[in-house]
C-alpha cells in the first residue's frame, strides 16, 4: 500500500526551485554505489528474525552518509532527519527517523568489522577498472585535524593518542591525516592517520603503493629518496642494499641506487630558493601538486571536518576513510560530468 503524503510533503514536492541539498542528493543517488556498499555490510548486519525487525540496511547506510556529509553527531543526524524534508526524501523515511542510539550501534558495527576500509578499497577498485586511477604518479601530503584540548574528563588529561605540533609559528593539538593522491585523477588511493606530532615524512611509506613513476610532495618530504623504507619499497631485488652509518650504528641514509625508474619531484624549502629560475621551477612543481589541496578542501570546507569529536585515534581513522571515500565520490562525479 502506497504511503499517503502529508500536506507539507505535497507542498515540498510541488515547489519549483530545488534547494542545494536536493541537487546534491540527486547527484549522490546517481553516483554513490549504494547497492555494492550494502552488499559489503550485509553479512555483518542484523538478521531478520521472529522478533522486532531491524531497520532496512539501505536506510541506515543513508542516514550514516548524511551524518558524514554534514559532520553531524548521532543526535544531530536524528534531528536533521526529523526536520529536513530534503534529507528525509533522500533517506526514504515514512515516519520518525531512527534514533541516535540506533545510528551509534550501526557506526560501531562498521568500526568493529573494518567496513569503512572495505568500502574505500572497493570504490577505488571500481575507479581503477574504469581507468580513472592510473597509478602513474602519486602526490603525498598531510593535514592537521584539531582535537578538543579540554581536561574536563574522567582522567583529567588530554587524549594520549593525540599529539601537539607547531606549524607556521602556531600550535596545534590533534591528529594528522596523511594521504596519497593519484596524480592523473586527484583520487585518494591511500590514507594513514597518526598523532599530529608525527612528521609527514615518517608516514609517507604508508601512502605510496610502490608502482609510481613519480612521487610529488612539498618541502616536508625533502630527503624522501634517502629513507630506508622508501628505498626498500622501490627495490626490484637486483641490487644489494648498503648502509652508511654514524658512530651510534644507526642508518643515516641509503647509498644504493633505487632500481625502479621512479622520480621524486619534491619542492625545496623556501630558504634554499633564491634565483628567479629556481622560483619558477618550484612554482611549476606546486601547480601540479595542487590537486591534493582540493581533497583537503572537500573534507574541511564542504564536509566541515575541521575538529574531531572522537578521542580515540582508531575511531577517527575509520571516519577519515569514509570521508575520503565520499570525497572520491565527488571527484568521480566531476569526471563523469566531463565525459558527458
Amino acid at each position: 500500500m502506497k504511503k499517503q503524503l502529508s500536506f507539507s510533503e505535497i507542498e515540498f514536492a510541488n515547489k519549483r526551485k530545488k534547494t542545494q541539498k536536493e541537487v546534491f542528493f540527486e547527484k549522490m543517488r546517481r553516483i554513490v554505489p549504494l547497492v555494492a556498499w550494502c552488499d559489503l555490510i550485509r553479512p555483518y548486519y542484523y538478521e531478520i528474525g521472529m522478533g522486532r525487525q531491524p531497520i532496512l540496511l539501505e536506510t541506515m547506510l543513508k542516514m550514516y552518509l548524511v551524518s558524514q556529509w554534514f559532520n553531524l553527531s548521532d543526535a544531530g543526524a536524528e534531528d536533521m532527519l526529523n526536520e529536513n524534508l530534503a534529507v528525509r526524501s533522500y533517506v526514504g523515511l515514512d515516519g520518525d527517523a531512527p534514533d541516535e542510539t540506533t545510528l551509534c550501534k550501526f557506526r560501531h558495527l562498521l568500526e568493529k568489522n573494518d567496513l569503512n576500509k572495505k568500502i574505500f578499497v572497493s570504490f577505488n577498485q571500481l575507479l581503477v577498472e574504469e581507468n580513472i586511477i592510473l597509478k602513474e604518479g602519486t602526490i603525498v601530503d598531510a593535514t592537521i585535524i584539531n582535537a578538543p584540548t579540554s581536561y574536563k574528563n574522567k582522567t583529567k588529561q588530554r587524549t594520549p593518542e593525540m599529539g601537539s605540533t607547531r606549524k607556521n609559528d602556531q600550535k596545534y593539538y590533534g591528529l594528522k591525516a596523511h594521504i596519497g593522491v593519484d596524480e592523473h585523477s586527484g583520487i585518494v588511493h591511500s590514507v594513514a592517520t597518526t598523532a599530529a606530532n608525527t612528521s609527514d615524512i615518517d608516514a609517507v611509506n604508508d601512502v605510496l603503493h610502490g608502482d609510481e613513476s613519480v612521487v610529488r610532495g612539498d618541502a616536508a618530504y625533502v630527503g624522501i629518496e634517502k629513507r630506508v623504507d622508501i628505498c626498500e619499497k622501490y627495490q626490484d631485488g637486483s641490487g644489494e642494499i648498503e648502509w652508511l652509518t654514524h658512530s651510534h650504528k644507526k642508518p643515516a641514509y641509503m647509498v644504493c641506487k633505487i632500481d625502479k625508474n621512479v622520480k621524486f619531484e619534491i619542492n625545496k624549502k623556501r630558504s634554499t630558493v633564491t634565483t628567479d629560475e629556481q622560483k619558477a621551477l618550484e612554482k611549476s612543481k606546486a601547480s601540479v601538486r595542487i590537486k591534493v589541496e582540493h581533497v583537503f578542501a572537500v573534507i574541511k570546507q564542504r564536509f566541515g571536518f575541521r575538529k574531531t569529536r572522537y578521542r580515540n585515534l582508531a575511531k577517527n581513522a575509520n571516519k577519515l576513510l569514509m570521508l575520503f571515500t565520499l570525497a572520491n565520490v565527488l571527484v568521480y562525479s566531476r569526471h563523469k560530468a566531463k565525459v558527458k
